[in-house]
C-alpha cells in the first residue's frame, strides 16, 4: 500500500493550499485561489485537493496522512491570552480534542476517512519546503514571517533534516507587522501589497528611518518589537495607522491619493530598516552557529532585494531562499515534515522542473479557432520573431508554477528594449500603479554578461544588479517621479529598476527547456538573452490556470499574442475600453 500524504495550509485565513506526496516523491501543489478566481482565498482547499489527488488517480479514501500547516489550537490560545505559548499552553493543545483542531477539520475528516491527522509549527513548514528545495544537507536557518501561531521570527540550524532552534521572536507584532503597518498607512490596503512598497522603496531617500524607528524596539539580534500591541486583523490594523502618521508628521494616505515624495521616502526608509533587521539576525545566527549555508525563508524572505542584498553581503558565504517561501508553499513543507517524520533519511526527490507542480491548461476553448494563428516552422522563433517587432506575448504552457511569481508556464512576455513599455505593461495589460517594476528572464549561461552574479535564481528569489557597463548614468534629480521611471537608463531598462536592481529568473536548458529554446531564438535576433517576464493576470485577480482562463484574461487585455500549448492566437481587440474596465471590476477588492 502506497503511502499518501497531502497537506494543507491556510488555517490562519490565507492563502490555502494543498500539496500530495505519494511514497515521498512530490507530485502535486497549488493554491486554492488559482481554482476559485479569489485572490488569497483562504477557505478549505477542496479544489487545490482534487486537482492533486486526479493528477495522481486517488481519492480521499487512499490518503494515509494529512499535514497541516498551523497548529490551530496554538494560535487560538495566543489570540485569547495574549501571550507565547509555554510548557503548560503546549501540554493543553496536545490534550485538546481533534474537533478543536481548526475550520479545516471537519471537511478533511469527511474528505478522508482513514487519514491520521498531523499539526506542524507554521514555521517549521517554512524551513522543511526551503530546506527540500535548497542543495543544502546542513544550513542554518532564518525564518522570517508576519505571524506563525505566536511568534514572528525563528533561527537555528537544520543538519540532515533535524531542525534545532536557537531563537525565536515572541508576539506577532515584529518586522512583519511594522512592514504590513506602514503598507496600510501608504494607502495600499488590500492583503499582500508589501511588495508594492519595496518596488516603490527605490525611488526614495530613507530619510524617515529615524522617525519610524519611535514605533519599536530592537536588539542586536533583530528583536524588532512595535510598542502597540498590534494583530493581524483589520481593526487592529486600522488602530495603528494613526501612530504611524504621528511618528512620521505625514498624515495617512488614501489609497487613490497622490504618492508625494513624502510617501516615497517613507517606503524607503522602512525599507532600509526591514534591510538592518534582517542583517542583524543574520550576523547573530552566523556567529552562533557558524554554518556557512544560509536558508532564508518565511513570508519575509519573499522580499528579493534584501534576499540579493544578503546574498551580496556574504554574510553567509551560501544563501537559498526558497521560491515558496511564503503561506502558498506551506502544505509542501507540511507534507515534508511528516514525510520525515515517518521516513528519516535523503530528501525526497523533487524533479528537475521544479515547482511546476500544478495541472496543465487544458485545450484552448472553442472560440478561440477563429484567431488561430498559422504557423509555417518553429513556434519559438515565430514568437521570438513576434517579441523582436514589439509584441506582447501571452504565454500558457505545460505545468502550472506554485507560488505568486510566474515562472515561464503562466506568463506574459514582451521585449525589454522597446521604449515605455514598461508603463505600456502597467497600465493597459495589467492594470496596475505605472512605477511597477518587471522581472527579466534571461539565459543562465548569459547571465554575468548582464547581472553581478553567476549564481541561479531558477525561480525568481532574488535581485542582482546590472553591471556597469551596460548602464546609462543618471542626473543627480528628476522634476518627477514619471521622468525618473521613463529615463532610459540602459538598453532594457523595462526589466531593470531606477537603482539598476533586477529580479532575476535565470533560465537553465534542464530547469525549463521549453523558455530556454525560446530565449535562445530571441537572442538570435536581437542579441539580447533577455525578456520581460510578468505574471498572467490583471491587478487583484489571480494568475490564470486553465486555457479559458487564459483566453478570457487576453480577451480583456491589450496583449496582442497567446500561446496555448503548441498554438498561437491573435486578439481579435473586440472589448472596448470600457467593456475591458467592466471585467477588471471584478477583482478590485483584491487589488
Amino acid at each position: 500500500m502506497s503511502e499518501v500524504i497531502i497537506g494543507i495550509g491556510g488555517i490562519l485565513g490565507h492563502d490555502a493550499n494543498a500539496a500530495l506526496l505519494v511514497d515521498g516523491r512530490i507530485v502535486a501543489a497549488s493554491q486554492e485561489e488559482r481554482h476559485t478566481r479569489r485572490k488569497h482565498d483562504g477557505d478549505f482547499p477542496r479544489l487545490a485537493i482534487a486537482d492533486a489527488l486526479a493528477t495522481a488517480g486517488l481519492t480521499g479514501a487512499d490518503v494515509t496522512q494529512v499535514a497541516f500547516a498551523e497548529k490551530p489550537i496554538q494560535s487560538m490560545l495566543f489570540d485569547c491570552s495574549g501571550r507565547p505559548g509555554n510548557s503548560l499552553t503546549r501540554a493543553l493543545g496536545r490534550l485538546l480534542p481533534e474537533q478543536w483542531g481548526g475550520h479545516f477539520m471537519r471537511p478533511a475528516r469527511d474528505l478522508f476517512p482513514h487519514a491520521r491527522f498531523h499539526y506542524a509549527w507554521h514555521h517549521l513548514t517554512h524551513i522543511a519546503g526551503a530546506y527540500q528545495s535548497s542543495p543544502f544537507e546542513r544550513a542554518a536557518f532564518l525564518c522570517v514571517d508576519g505571524k506563525g501561531e505566536d511568534y514572528s521570527a525563528s533561527a537555528g540550524l537544520v543538519d540532515h533534516g533535524q531542525v534545532k532552534i536557537l531563537w525565536e521572536q515572541p508576539y506577532e507584532n515584529g518586522l512583519g507587522m511594522l512592514y504590513t503597518l506602514v503598507t496600510h498607512y501608504l494607502g495600499f490596503l488590500s492583503f499582500g501589497s508589501e511588495f508594492k512598497v519595496m518596488g516603490l522603496a527605490p525611488y526614495g531617500r530613507p530619510v524617515f528611518a529615524e522617525k519610524l524607528s519611535r514605533l519599536f524596539t530592537t536588539d542586536d539580534r533583530g528583536g524588532l518589537r512595535l510598542h502597540a500591541p498590534l494583530r493581524f486583523n483589520w481593526h487592529s490594523l486600522m488602530s495603528g495607522l494613526p501612530l504611524v502618521a504621528a511618528a512620521t508628521g505625514v498624515p495617512v494616505r488614501a489609497p487613490s491619493g497622490p504618492l508625494t515624495s513624502e510617501h516615497i521616502d517613507i517606503a524607503t526608509s522602512l525599507q532600509q530598516i526591514f534591510e538592518d533587521e534582517v542583517f542583524k539576525m543574520a550576523r547573530f545566527l552566523r556567529a552562533e552557529t557558524g554554518e556557512d549555508n544560509l536558508l532564508f525563508c518565511g513570508g519575509c524572505a519573499q522580499n528579493c532585494v534584501t534576499a540579493g542584498k544578503l546574498r551580496a553581503a556574504k554574510i553567509f558565504p551560501a544563501i537559498f531562499n526558497s521560491p515558496v517561501g511564503g503561506d502558498m508553499g506551506s502544505g509542501l513543507g507540511a507534507a515534508l515534515l511528516v514525510q520525515r517524520e515517518l521516513h528519516p533519511g535523503p530528501k525526497p526527490a523533487m524533479a528537475m522542473n521544479g515547482f511546476y507542480l500544478g495541472s496543465e491548461p487544458g485545450p484552448a476553448p472553442a472560440a478561440a479557432a477563429a484567431h488561430r494563428v498559422k504557423l509555417e516552422g518553429d513556434l519559438f522563433a515565430f514568437v521570438a520573431a513576434r517579441l523582436a517587432e514589439g509584441k506582447i506575448v501571452a504565454w500558457v504552457r505545460d505545468g502550472m508554477e506554485l507560488g505568486a511569481r510566474a515562472l515561464g508556464a503562466r506568463s506574459i512576455l514582451a521585449d525589454a528594449r522597446q521604449p515605455g513599455m514598461q508603463s505600456r505593461l502597467n497600465l493597459a495589460v495589467k492594470f496596475r500603479e505605472s512605477f511597477r517594476p518587471f522581472a527579466p528572464l534571461v539565459l543562465t549561461e548569459d547571465c554575468a554578461d548582464w547581472f553581478d552574479t553567476a549564481e541561479p535564481s531558477d525561480f525568481m528569489q532574488y535581485t542582482a544588479s546590472l553591471v556597469p557597463a551596460r548602464r546609462v548614468a543618471q542626473p543627480a534629480e528628476f522634476a518627477s517621479l514619471r521622468e525618473r521611471l521613463d529615463f532610459p537608463r540602459c538598453s532594457i531598462a523595462s526589466v531593470v529598476h531606477v537603482d539598476y536592481s533586477a529580479r532575476l529568473q535565470t533560465v537553465d536548458r534542464a530547469h525549463h527547456p521549453a523558455m530556454h529554446r525560446l530565449l535562445t531564438a530571441f537572442k538570435a535576433l536581437t542579441g539580447v538573452p533577455v525578456l520581460i517576464n510578468t505574471s498572467f493576470n490583471v491587478s487583484g485577480q489571480p494568475i490564470v490556470r486553465t486555457a479559458a482562463e487564459g483566453w478570457e484574461c487576453f480577451l480583456n487585455t491589450d496583449i496582442d499574442l497567446l500561446v496555448l500549448n503548441d498554438e498561437v492566437f491573435q486578439n481579435p481587440f473586440q472589448k472596448t475600453r470600457e467593456e475591458k474596465l467592466s471585467w477588471l471590476r471584478q477583482f478590485a477588492n483584491s487589488a
